[in-house]
């Protein structure tokens, strides 16, 4: 795909995003992008705040977004430098990104540091809310500045020097043009442009041992690491170090270890031997030999901590501190170099083993869970009824991995990818973040989803996995459970431009307001049924919220607003106060309006268990038949053997021998569907000890 390509395709999806939430072409630019960046863990989720005004001394001032990251303990502001014309009108100057990007970022961060902005501008705008966090909080560990644009930088521009603040902030500057966002969609599930610098240690990099043997899938190394490189590593490249699962783990748990910390200030020496040290994986590395014939590690790209973020985010924190000296703190360090086919499989896998002696839960790596692969597998067989008069049925695209639906489309034909837009539209692609974030908003934990995608992810995480456990529970995930998941969705894109839309909006907040405004609409189905819960089937069914529950949605987002935009503690940050469980509570207790005919959009609770059982019914029938068509995939030898090897190991049960008599002696008998399942999970025991099938 060439930039062009990848551009037009680009501006279409934010094309959509504005169209579907009344917002602008560049507000829909803005949103687009840094989804995609903080999916491929490249930004922490963040805040829209766009803001472009005057500020003292006539300096101008700008900014489209903000987030703080908590792993590393930084602050980001993001400028959009937009263009939108139907084709690349030239590349992005250094000095245009600085003068017109940077500078006004930076005018945003100094002059909410000295007061200017909380002084002059009203409360009621997001950029209040923001000057006043800058303002008030403790100094960020480091201020890292953003420009995002729908043009080409020069090929020559590779790094832009980090700086500092007058209060001697390292800043960083980050340039995420059309080549690069293109470089993140082809790379899907490797990070971009990360190289880190050995070449300036004493021996020209790092003095390592090889640790693996033979051609397996990756090449390791072992190494130490002085305590003060690893740290001004963490300092310039922050969490963009840290592996996904690791980065939500490190969030959760706080930044600085207390005892880490002591070792470092009191007893140094003693830090290797006291340390586990940490685990590290790289896309590639570059060897040099060093001294008496030596391997040398000079850089290494794509570099990613899998296990070790606290130790090295309390690094940082010591040589912020001035308690790090260098040269008195060494660290242990295991390398695993694995080549980007691997990495979507193999990484997360060293992650999860890496830290398997901490208390990382199952959820932190739902990521590759199989609830995914079913909600893919259904999402593409399950079409919706034509609306509209239109004769065309359509799927909602559950998009299991980044860049799915693009991926699908390349090396077709422009008739072909026409025909496959016509049946998979850009405006129904359902990414997994914004899944988990609206089945939170309506489960009543719009507090959660205030938090954003990735906190949502994690509780939606933490659910799906509980109840996975449960075969019963299980097959509640079936089709019916999707097109009610999709019903959500079509909900909450009403509810987004409804408010966008409101004569009551004044900008700002949008997000948080959508995700009170769906929470308060379940909890009036809910109350209004007396226990049973709003018909979403019946929004499946017409493929729209609806005249009758848009003028609902309508009344409960003005007073969704009036209960966010008014917390108890005055001047209290609202994008804060939405977090609170607090505010939940008092927003699902406040009275709303109740449209007339509301009811006719509820089911009653008998009729939500009926449904119910009947789900679990044909999941569970849905879930035998696969397993008959699986075992009847393999023939009578494949099953005599695995007996055979199963025996020998003394892995067999009396109902797995019933089990494989009929699979033994296929295609005269056949097994049952739990005889199959039964088979089959004596297949993956077999090859847990070691079984390869010929």
């Amino acid at each position: 795909m060439t930039d062009d390509e990848f551009r037009s395709d680009l501006l279409a999806a934010c094309a959509s995003r504005a169209e579907v939430i009344s917002c602008s072409a560049r507000e829909g630019f803005t949103s687009e992008v840094l989804e995609r960046l903080a999916e491929a863990d490249e930004i922490p989720d963040t805040e829209l705040c766009s803001e472009t005004l005057t500020g003292h001394r006539n300096r101008k001032l700008e900014v489209d977004a903000w987030s703080m990251d908590e792993a590393d303990d930084s602050l980001h502001l993001y400028m959009v430098l937009y263009d939108g014309s139907p084709t690349i009108s030239g590349t992005l100057s250094l000095t245009e990104a600085r003068e017109q990007g940077f500078n006004r970022l930076l005018g945003i961060f100094e002059q909410s540091r000295d007061g200017w902005l909380t002084a002059n501008i009203e409360e009621s705008r997001p950029l209040w809310a923001l000057a006043k966090r800058i303002q008030t909080a403790s100094l960020p560990a480091a201020l890292r500045l953003h420009v995002l644009t729908d043009r080409p930088v020069s090929e020559r521009l590779r790094e832009i020097p980090a700086g500092r603040t007058s209060e001697d902030i390292a800043v960083t500057f980050q340039i995420w043009d059309l080549s690069r966002l293109r470089r993140i969609h082809d790379a899907r599930s490797a990070r971009d442009d990360l190289i880190v610098d050995f070449s300036s240690l004493p021996d020209g990099g790092l003095s390592v041992l090889p640790a693996s043997v033979g051609s397996g899938d990756y090449t390791g190394y072992l190494t130490v690491v002085p305590g003060e490189v690893l740290a001004e590593m963490y300092t310039k490249h922050g969490s963009r170090l840290l592996e996904g699962n690791v980065r939500t783990f490190l969030g959760r748990t706080g930044k600085v270890n207390k005892g880490i910390a002591a070792t470092v200030a009191k007893d140094p020496a003693k830090f290797f031997a006291y340390n586990n040290g940490i685990a590290t994986t790289a896309g590639e590395v570059t060897i040099a030999q060093g001294p008496s014939g030596s391997i040398i590690i000079t850089s290494a790209s794509d570099l990613q901590i899998v296990n070790g973020a606290q130790t090295t985010a309390s690094l940082a924190a010591a040589l912020r501190d001035g308690s790090l000296k260098p040269g008195t703190v060494f660290v242990p360090m295991k390398l695993s170099v694995v080549p980007q086919s691997l990495t979507e499989d193999l990484i997360p896998l060293i992650s999860r083993f890496a830290n398997s002696q901490n208390g990382v839960k199952p959820s932190d790596f739902f990521a590759n869970h199989a609830f995914h692969r079913r909600m893919e597998e259904i999402s593409r067989r399950v079409l919706t009824h034509a609306v509209a008069g239109s004769q065309i049925q359509t799927h909602w695209y559950y998009e299991r991995a980044r860049g799915q639906h693009l991926n699908d489309q390349a090396g077709l034909t422009a008739a072909k990818k026409n025909q496959f837009l016509l049946v998979n539209p850009r405006s129904q692609v359902i990414k997994k973040t914004d899944f988990a974030k609206i089945e939170c908003c309506f489960n009543l934990e719009p507090d959660i989803a205030s938090k954003g995608p990735e906190k949502a992810f994690v509780s939606f995480a933490e659910r799906i996995s509980r109840e996975w456990e449960d075969e019963g529970t299980r097959d509640l995930y079936g089709d019916d459970w999707f097109r009610t998941a999709v019903a959500k969705v079509i909900l909450f894109k009403a509810i987004e431009r409804i408010i966008s839309e409101a004569s009551w909006y004044e900008g700002g907040y949008r997000a948080k307001i959508a995700a009170y405004t769906a929470a308060r609409v379940a909890k009036l189905g809910i109350d209004e049924s007396n226990g049973g819960l709003l018909d979403y089937l019946r929004v499946w069914s017409q493929q729209s919220a609806g005249e009758l529950l848009e003028r609902q949605i309508a009344a409960i987002a003005e007073v969704m607003a009036r209960v966010l935009r008014n917390p108890p503690l005055a001047g209290r940050d609202i994008s804060e106060w939405a977090k609170q469980q607090a505010c939940r509570k008092i927003a699902l207790d406040t009275p709303v309006p109740i449209a007339k005919g509301f009811d006719a959009y509820t089911v009653s609770p008998d009729v939500k268990h009926a449904a119910r059982r009947e789900q679990k019914t044909a999941g569970s029938i849905e879930r035998g038949l696969d397993a008959v068509k699986s075992v009847m995939s393999k023939d009578a030898e494949y099953w005599e053997a695995l007996r055979r090897f199963a025996r020998s190991k003394g892995l067999l049960s009396p109902e797995d021998e019933k089990s494989l008599v009929p699979a033994c002696r296929m295609p005269e008998m056949i097994p049952t569907d739990r005889q199959s399942m039964r088979l089959l999970q004596l297949a993956q025991r077999a090859a847990d000890a070691g079984w390869k099938p010929n």
